[in-house]
């Protein structure tokens, strides 16, 4: 009984622990964390940006305007504009809000 309450504990605390994106930097926003990948390069060209916001950092839309703000700064470096080209949503253990934004910088 001991040894499955164990198992059972470190199972359930590896799930929590993982985060659904890439965690490249963690930021607060507003009340709540986000964490944030890296924009990669596709081998279409296109770029991808992944974030996840906590309930408190907006979820679903805090995600969304964090990652179209990270994509319009990586382009705006370049002098060019943002374009996006999807955006797919979900959810991160029914809490937090995942957007995944594949863009072109035009």
């Amino acid at each position: 009984m001991k040894t499955s309450i164990i198992a059972a504990t470190i199972l359930i605390g590896t799930f929590l622990n993982g985060c659904a994106v890439q965690n490249d930097k963690t930021q607060f926003q507003g009340l709540g964390l986000t964490y944030q990948s890296d924009v990669k390069k596709l081998d279409n060209g296109d770029y991808l940006t992944e974030v996840e916001a906590a309930p408190a950092a907006g979820r679903i839309q805090g995600a969304i305007g964090t990652a179209t703000k990270k994509a319009s700064d990586f382009c705006r470096v370049q002098n060019k504009s943002m374009r996006e080209v999807k955006t797919d949503i979900d959810t991160h253990l029914l809490v937090n809000g995942v957007a995944r934004l594949t863009f072109k910088c035009v």
